[in-house]
């Protein structure tokens, strides 16, 4: 059975691109506070736009740590990576899914490291399979 990468690497996409989205918004809201207050943002449903992307960015990131976790195990048989990224994704969705994710920048800035660590479980992941295919 040939080791598929293709999971680990649209997982660390996927992570960053969450990292980049958690820590971008932070920044213009940090910066630029009238952009809360500014009706023609809630009128138009920016704000329920993001919030569906957020929601669609941490379902995606489950899927395809499932996916690249489980091809991982069955190829190199440690459960380092899965660890790291279970628990990272486990902190994730309590940073979004729960009232802390409203609560401050320093969710924010919890929720660009869960990300980075859920990017880092992944290349850890494909290293692992790679370095596997060419002992074996």
């Amino acid at each position: 059975m040939a080791y598929r990468a293709w999971p680990d690497r649209l997982g660390m996409a996927v992570a960053l691109a969450c990292a980049l989205h958690c820590a971008s918004l932070t920044l213009i809201f940090l910066l630029y506070p009238a952009v809360w207050l500014k009706r023609s943002h809630w009128e138009s449903g920016l704000w329920h736009k993001l919030f569906w992307l957020e929601w669609g960015l941490l379902t995606l990131t489950w899927l395809i740590l499932i996916a690249a976790m489980l091809i991982g195990w069955w190829r190199h048989r440690h459960v380092g990576p899965a660890l790291m990224a279970l628990t990272s994704a486990g902190m994730l969705t309590a940073l979004i899914a729960t009232p802390l994710h409203f609560s401050g920048r320093w969710t924010a800035l919890a929720a660009v490291g869960a990300g980075l660590l859920i990017a880092v479980a992944h290349f850890w992941n494909l290293r692992l399979g790679r370095c596997h295919k060419q002992s074996a």
